[in-house]
């Protein structure tokens, strides 16, 4: 069925500015549990970054430092101002456009959006010829999807694919790079914002074999010299899961313990969705207002309702307050 939809549609988490205008509080007083981004952080010295110079229009070493890290030829990877930047980049040369959902709102800009539940109909047939867009592992759910048999959809569908990864190195799972040989329709979007705990540094990597055209100069000298540090801090990685998953399982204990949630959703990154029992997520973030926690209502996203709040993973500190809050 396909939908249309006006910018009310949209919402993003993490406005801490006008959470905190509200509370008249400063926002960098806000405990952000709405904003999936990584608590720990990687080593950049950012004393160090010098942006007297342009930026490489080519970013010759920023290709390469994350043909590296993926395994992939440097002549597939397309860099951008932030994932945004990708996604309109992408959805633009598609007049029909078929989401798995529920999904990061900024895919339903399309002009014709067509959505597929995939919590209870994930292997419906999508148009023929149409862009199909899945994240992997999900939002806001975080689950981690086996793709093999969609991909065998897709192809007698002849759809051109976008995988929005996002998410996926806190999962430590297979990404979808593997199919790239065999399926040339194939897009694999990729974000440092998340993982690498950056959201101000703006880079977007589409990986695939169909290039898109792209500004000169679209990164800055400052997001490219931040992300090429953060590649070479070799520990980061393996610190990060280490603690965001120890974290996530005391983030479960507490919403499991609190007695408000009918169900906490397994997750294979960095945040839990949680269903409520008997109050509505606006109900519940008015209660965690009183400790200026800010947590995302998800009721705007399809297939959930008002009942549905997503927690990201955070610090020791900051679960304590939020254990403290939920009593």
């Amino acid at each position: 069925m396909f939908k249309k939809f006006t910018m009310d549609s949209f919402f993003h988490g993490a406005d801490i500015y006008s959470f905190a205008k509200k509370l008249n509080i400063k926002p960098k007083d806000v405990i952000d549990f709405s904003s999936n981004i990584n608590f720990v952080k990687p080593k950049v010295k950012l004393k160090n970054i010098n942006v007297s110079p342009y930026p490489d229009p080519r970013y010759v070493k920023l290709k390469k430092a994350i043909s590296k890290k993926y395994n992939i030829d440097k002549n597939y990877i397309q860099l951008f101002n932030g994932s945004t930047d990708a996604i309109f980049t992408i959805i633009n040369h598609f007049d029909d456009v078929t989401l798995y959902a529920p999904i990061f709102s900024e895919y339903k800009k399309a002009n014709k959006v067509q959505l597929i539940n995939r919590f209870s109909n994930m292997y419906e047939i999508p148009p023929k010829d149409s862009l199909v867009v899945f994240v992997n592992p999900s939002t806001p759910d975080g689950t981690y999807y086996d793709l093999k048999k969609f991909f065998d959809i897709w192809c007698k569908q002849n759809n051109t694919v976008l995988i929005d990864e996002s998410f996926l190195d806190f999962s430590g799972k297979k990404s979808a790079l593997c199919f790239l040989k065999d399926f040339e329709k194939l897009i694999i979007l990729k974000s440092f914002s998340k993982f690498y705990g950056c959201a101000g540094v703006r880079v977007g990597v589409l990986i695939s074999k169909t290039k898109f055209k792209a500004p000169l100069w679209n990164i800055s000298t400052f997001d490219e010299q931040f992300i090429l540090q953060a590649l070479k801090d070799k520990k980061f990685e393996i610190k990060s899961k280490i603690y965001v998953e120890k974290n996530k399982q005391l983030l479960r204990e507490i919403l499991e313990n609190s007695d408000l949630f009918e169900k906490i959703y397994d997750s294979s990154t960095n945040f839990l969705l949680a269903k409520l029992k008997h109050i509505s997520s606006i109900a519940l973030q008015d209660k965690l207002s009183a400790y200026n926690i800010l947590i995302r209502d998800c009721s705007n996203f399809d297939f959930l309702d008002e009942f549905h709040v997503r927690f990201a993973v955070k610090t020791k500190k900051e679960l304590k307050i939020l254990k403290k809050a939920l009593k």
